[in-house]
């Protein structure tokens, strides 16, 4: 016959056995943890949450068909990340990118569709590619000053979804007339996680006003610089960020709160200093070409031709 009461006492020296044994491993841990090395750290970013190793550029031709030297910048993203994918879109992939991937969002396959116009194409297809997979979005006239890996410092890893770089700063002075704006953002490198609400309310901007181009006289609004200005390049995609860094906050966000940035600072997104992507310059506090904040070197050949500086 089975006595509980015999096996009463063994039960209690069971469970006091195993209590003593798991306090003991909680105890391992707590005090080994903490001596673990870096790359434990690194290995546990090794998650969803971390940012995209993807690389994104755009062009006319594939890389093996551009000149010697927008093939060297182009081969400095490779050479420095070589953990990352790459891929370059020409007008005509990009074309079937944007077909693929939002099928189910007719006003943007009809907004790229409708504009022909390189620069309005380019603008808008890094926004759509960065909203979709994520990753580095960088013009093909730039080159990697610095591995991506070192852009973050280690206590900013994981804070935010979007990394954005200065690259107007009037640094509380009236803007210079040909400026226009009391500070702006870069959008020749952007980083991001995928489906991020920032990205998405850029893009949602942009395809507004894509849409409300007038078809009838189309071709000539499209060789229109400003029109360019106004609908997706970088004045518009800053008013953009700061529109829904306001909704996310609840502060009312604007220019101002983009000035006077030294060093790396969170407001919604990380936004980096000047001199991270726009070393260089001529204005904005920006420091000459090898200064030690240098992510990115900016070479502007992208923009030959055109008769009016980027923010005009």
């Amino acid at each position: 016959m089975y006595n509980h009461r015999s096996n009463l006492p063994r039960s209690y020296a069971i469970a006091a056995g195993i209590l003593l044994c798991v306090g003991a491993l909680l105890l391992h841990y707590s005090t080994v943890r903490p001596l673990l090395s870096a790359s434990d750290g690194i290995n546990a970013r090794e998650s969803e949450d971390e940012f995209p190793r993807k690389i994104w550029q755009t062009w006319e031709q594939y890389p093996q068909d551009m000149d010697n030297e927008l093939q060297r910048l182009s081969k400095t993203w490779t050479d420095m990340n070589r953990e990352y994918r790459y891929e370059l879109l020409t007008s005509e992939s990009a074309a079937t990118y944007v077909r693929d991937h939002f099928k189910e969002q007719p006003q943007i396959i009809h907004a790229f569709e409708k504009i022909y116009h390189p620069i309005l194409r380019a603008d808008l297809i890094r926004y759509l590619t960065l909203l979709a997979e994520g990753g580095i979005y960088t013009d093909i006239d730039t080159d990697c000053s610095k591995p991506i890996r070192e852009w973050i410092p280690q206590d900013l890893l994981n804070v935010s979804n979007v990394v954005l770089g200065i690259e107007i700063d009037s640094r509380g002075e009236e803007p210079r007339p040909d400026l226009k704006v009391p500070a702006g953002l870069c959008q020749w490198t952007l980083m991001s996680k995928p489906q991020n609400h920032v990205i998405q309310h850029v893009v949602d901007t942009v395809v507004t006003l894509l849409n409300g181009l007038d078809e009838d006289h189309e071709d000539a609004v499209v060789l229109d610089y400003d029109i360019v200005m106004r609908t997706t390049g970088p004045q518009v995609f800053t008013a953009a960020v700061l529109e829904a860094l306001t909704l996310q906050t609840g502060q009312n966000l604007t220019h101002r709160d983009l000035s006077n940035i030294d060093k790396p600072k969170l407001i919604g997104v990380l936004i980096l200093p000047v001199s991270a992507f726009a070393s260089g310059q001529d204005h904005s506090g920006s420091k000459p070409w090898g200064n030690e904040e240098q992510l990115v070197s900016h070479h502007w050949k992208g923009h030959q031709g055109w008769n009016a500086h980027v923010w005009n």
